[in-house]
Order: C-alpha cells, then structure tokens, then sequence
C-alpha cells in the first residue's frame, strides 16, 4: 500500500547516502537524466555556487571534469549552476569539486584568493 500512495502522490524516490547525498544513479552519457536533476536538486538545492541565491528551475548541470576532457555524466561529477556562474567556471581558472561529505565546494583563482580556501554556499543547506 505504501507504494500505491507514492505513486498516487508522485513522490520520487531517490536513494541518499548516510550524510543525506544522492548515490550515483545515472548512466555514463552527456545529457543528465531525470533522476540526475531530481539527485542534483536534492543535494545542491540552486545554484551551487557560493553566494548565489538562484532557484533550481533556473539551473543546469555541469560537468566538474568537462565531458570534452572525457568527463562522465554521474553525480559526483556534476553540479548545478545558474547560467552566469556556469559561463564563469568555464572561463576562469576557479575550480569545482565535490567534497567527502558529498558537497560541492569551490577553490577561487590564486589571483582573487591566495590562500585557495574551499568555499560553499550556505543559502540551500538541507535542514
């Protein structure tokens, strides 16, 4: 019966790690899937990027290792970002990546931070 009411309320299952992260559900190709975007909204709620207030709807995903540099289309690869900080990323010398907690976190440009600092954004935590 649980999984008749699921369906009826179209929730979307999705499977979480122990820290609340999406497990890797996809398959290797360059377009995410559904499950992907619904993963990706669950962990990174926005735009990933620090200080960017911009809502999902807003959002696509982006490769952290460019699928051009045979980058592969699965969870811990991708992020999602608002168009501007998806231009930004691809243009400057700041880097992406996914911490051990399974978050996105951002290294700025030596020439903007010399310390090279990992920084998140606070504004779409899971509560």
């Amino acid at each position: 019966m649980p999984a008749i009411l699921a369906c009826d309320a179209r929730v979307r299952p999705g499977v979480l790690g122990t820290a609340g992260e999406p497990l890797d559900i996809g398959r290797s190709k360059r377009t995410v899937s559904l499950a992907q975007k619904y993963a990706l909204t669950i962990r990174d709620g926005g735009c990933a990027f620090p200080g960017c207030d911009m809502p999902v709807p807003r959002c696509t995903a982006h490769h952290i290792t460019f699928w051009r540099h045979h980058g592969e289309t699965k969870i811990d690869n991708l992020v999602l970002l608002c168009s501007a900080h998806h231009r930004l990323i691809h243009k400057s010398e700041g880097k992406v990546r996914i911490a051990q907690d399974g978050l996105p976190e951002f290294t700025a440009p030596a020439y903007l931070d010399p310390t090279g600092a990992p920084r998140r954004n606070t504004m779409h935590l899971r509560t």
